[in-house]
């Protein structure tokens, strides 16, 4: 099957518009429409196999700098993001917790992106940035950008504070972390492109072990911590 009618067809199955494909894949709704345009077309682009991996596997979670733009994303409140975002913060302490004796803060403050998982749930963390899983009531999902900071813990080691903040008005912040929300973006896709690639060995699926491989490559070196 062909990339683009492998677009169509998830598009078909998640019942995505254009605008959906666009924002999921972090790319211009003029991008979009060349992937759509058939093969014979001047103007048709291949859809890339990351772009397909990330939106099959509904790395689809949009990454939001503010409350504000997470409320347009889940169809919620702002304040009921923020409500939801202090639930989040309580759950990242139970990942670091659950994650101590691999040493995520010692990782995180040498500069290492990390990645926690805490049953169904995933937390992204870099130098400076908490990226907190947050969804709606009708399934909707995104992660939401905010401040982090490592300090000192009362038992002599290492804790973390994160402060959700809206900065919807403050573009020199929305700018500042655009960088950071672009490594947990990257990170994401490859969390998400390595439990495909554990799914294809365990079916005995060569050649699909061999295109993930690659795209797990192809993102991760455009990995900055």
């Amino acid at each position: 099957m062909s990339n683009r009618r492998s677009l169509i067809s998830l598009m078909e199955s998640f019942a995505l518009t254009k605008a959906d494909v666009a924002r999921i894949a972090r790319a211009s709704d003029a991008t979009v429409d060349a992937w759509l345009k058939p093969e014979t077309s001047k103007s048709h682009r291949a859809c890339p196999d990351v772009a397909l991996a990330v939106i099959e596997n509904a790395a689809g979670d949009p990454v939001c700098a503010t409350a504000s733009e997470a409320a347009d994303v889940l169809g919620v409140t702002a304040a009921r993001v923020r409500a939801m975002a202090v639930d989040a913060q309580v759950g990242l302490g139970g990942a670091l917790w659950a994650t101590r004796d691999q040493h995520p803060l010692s990782r995180l403050e040498a500069g290492e992106p990390v990645t926690l998982e805490f049953g169904s749930i995933a937390f992204l963390l870099t130098r400076g940035w908490a990226f907190l899983p947050l969804q709606g009531r009708d399934g909707r999902r995104c992660k939401l950008a905010v401040r982090a900071q490592i300090l000192p813990a009362a038992d002599g080691g290492m804790r973390v504070e994160t402060q959700a903040h809206d900065w919807a008005d403050d573009a020199d912040t929305a700018l500042w972390v655009s960088d950071a929300i672009a490594v947990a973006e990257r990170m994401e896709e490859v969390r998400m492109l390595g439990r495909r690639r554990v799914e294809a060995l365990d079916a005995g699926d060569d050649a699909e072990v061999r295109r993930l491989d690659k795209a797990i490559d192809i993102v991760g070196r455009a990995i900055r911590p």
